[in-house]
């Protein structure tokens, strides 16, 4: 049963990070580029403090339980250090995690050493660049909203839908009620269409699960 929409400080600073995210959109990759991100990781361990958060541990949990059992291999966009990418491996699931950062990838293989053999990692960009290999499901956890404009999500949606095997998943975890427009988009065409969601009102952040299947290619 979900927890009752709170007003907190944090709740309220949320909220207006989404109603700026809105107007700002079409222009976060200019900011949030490889640079960026690699000059965040290379001050700090643990920018977010995903091994530490209890909000963390909470979406995480909830993003592991929305898996389909059946899912062996999974490509995650935005694999970072391989916090959630370890849940992925003591699980028995075999993982591709892609990341811009070099740093950022340079501790996730020492976080992941050892699981031998059930991972690999690779340094991307998930808009620019190509991907080999094809996936049961693939996984973009708040990450989606850093790349921009309904064009690039459109295009995200047809490389996803190419990397995924036949009746493959997308599983998409984001701040909400932005995070409701990003998923939205995915929807839109006869690419996907929507096995589950749900949103999580939470005191610190509310989130938005939304697992999508590939349909049947004719």
């Amino acid at each position: 049963m979900q927890a009752k929409k709170k007003w907190t400080p944090k709740k309220v600073k949320s909220y207006l990070e989404n109603l700026l995210w809105k107007v700002a959109f079409p222009l976060l990759p200019w900011y949030f580029n490889e640079r960026h991100f690699e000059s965040l990781y290379r001050k700090k361990v643990d920018p977010w403090q995903y091994t530490q958060s209890s909000f963390e541990r909470e979406k995480y949990h909830k993003t592991l339980c929305a898996i389909p059992e059946e899912v062996h291999s999974i490509l995650e966009v935005g694999c970072s250090e391989g916090v959630f990418t370890e849940l992925l491996l003591k699980r028995g699931k075999y993982v591709v995690g892609i990341d811009i950062s070099q740093t950022a990838l340079e501790r996730a293989k020492v976080r992941l050493s050892p699981y031998s053999g059930q991972w690999e990692l690779r340094k991307l960009n998930i808009v620019t660049d190509e991907i080999e290999g094809h996936f049961n499901l693939i996984l973009a956890s708040e990450i989606l909203y850093y790349l921009g404009s309904h064009t690039v999500l459109r295009h995200l949606q047809e490389k996803f839908f190419r990397l995924l095997k036949e009746e493959g998943y997308l599983l998409l975890v984001h701040f909400y009620p932005s995070g409701q427009i990003i998923h939205d988009s995915f929807t839109e065409g006869e690419k996907f269409f929507k096995v589950w969601e749900e949103v999580t009102y939470h005191p610190e952040r509310d989130y938005l699960i939304t697992l999508l299947q590939k349909r049947e290619t004719r």
